[in-house]
């Protein structure tokens, strides 16, 4: 992450911690809920909704920017799907933004055009073929691999495995891989609700199952492997009370929740939510029609909900809160991409 970029993010929670207030300084921004696979535990793509023309979105990003937006998340769906979806990277880029995707790899080799354009790319990875194309589709992990192949050296890269139990034993494999291709790992487990997941109990795992593979996480991570997951998550992880509930009405952890705060997440049609696990589940409102801030107000009032397990917005609570350990394990982790990048070449 630029200096600039860091900064920025840092002095705004300082603020906020200091003083109180609200204010968006990290968006994820679904672009679509299309998407060329059909995962398992995702039911993103059956959601039906009227999509955000180009411009539309290049208007709303110049309305972030206003409101002190510095990082930007684009996810879907498949952001790649969108035929415009150069012209909206380009836009963001012209102003400002730092920007990540996650992808699940399929288009990354015939769009490196885009690719080029972002500080960050995610690609899905659950483990090696069997596993992988057990959570997720058939052929799939050909098509992340290539993936990983085509962007070695292009931008930093890091991999996202979702656990669940059919590749509870992929971590070795995961970081033999992340070290391969000059990345790194990050993990999480099932967090969606209903409606952008769907019922997924039959591909969990058991509790203790669960906390096994993320104590041999810590103990990798302690021996120095390329896990992007800080050690303040993992920890957190280890100690949830029950993984089949990954929101809870509580505080876990003595960490705050700044969804809604600090950061939100804005739908495929313009709603905003504080997050995306509570898309469909709180009230929100259109930043086409009332503008993005006032929609960002608007869903910041409406969380009753005080931790979860997912893995992104727990770190972004870390980071917020203004954790050493996670914003020293979390630069250390952009550097090490960053370097591997530059051997690349």
């Amino acid at each position: 992450m630029k200096p600039t970029t860091a900064f920025a993010m840092g002095t705004a929670a300082l603020r906020a911690n200091a003083l109180g207030g609200a204010r968006p300084l990290n968006v994820m921004l679904a672009v679509t809920n299309r998407c060329d696979q059909r995962c398992r535990y995702c039911q993103i793509p059956a959601r039906r909704q009227e999509e955000m023309t180009t411009a539309q979105v290049v208007s709303l990003l110049g309305e972030m920017k206003e409101a002190g937006v510095v990082r930007l998340g684009i996810w879907g769906g498949e952001p790649l799907v969108r035929p415009d979806i150069g012209e909206i990277v380009a836009a963001a880029r012209r102003l400002g933004f730092w920007i990540s995707m996650d992808t699940n790899g399929t288009m990354v080799p015939g769009k490196l055009d885009v690719v080029r354009m972002l500080d960050h790319l995610v690609i899905s990875l659950d483990g090696p073929r069997e596993s992988h194309d057990t959570n997720r589709q058939e052929g799939s992990f050909d098509h992340a691999m290539a993936a990983l192949e085509a962007t070695r050296g292009l931008v930093s890269v890091w991999t996202l495995s979702v656990f669940t139990r059919h590749n509870l034993d992929a971590v070795d494999y995961l970081i033999d891989n992340a070290r391969r291709f000059g990345g790194m790992a990050a993990f999480q487990f099932l967090h969606h609700n209903d409606m952008m997941g769907g019922s997924t109990d039959s591909m969990r795992a058991t509790d203790d199952d669960y906390r096994e593979v993320v104590e041999r996480l810590l103990t990798l991570k302690r021996r120095g492997a390329p896990i992007a997951s800080s050690t303040r998550y993992l920890r957190y992880l280890l100690h949830w009370p029950d993984y089949a509930v990954p929101r809870r009405r509580s505080a876990r952890g003595g960490m705050r929740c700044w969804a809604g705060r600090l950061y939100c997440n804005v739908d495929a049609d313009g709603s905003v939510y504080p997050c995306s696990l509570l898309i469909g589940e709180r009230p929100s409102k259109n930043a086409l029609e009332v503008g993005f801030l006032p929609a960002f107000r608007f869903a910041g009032a409406h969380v009753d909900c005080r931790s979860c397990d997912a893995a992104c917005f727990t770190e972004y609570n870390c980071l917020y809160d203004l954790d050493p350990g996670v914003m020293w394990d979390w630069l250390a982790a952009m550097w090490y991409t960053g370097r591997q990048r530059a051997r690349a070449h």
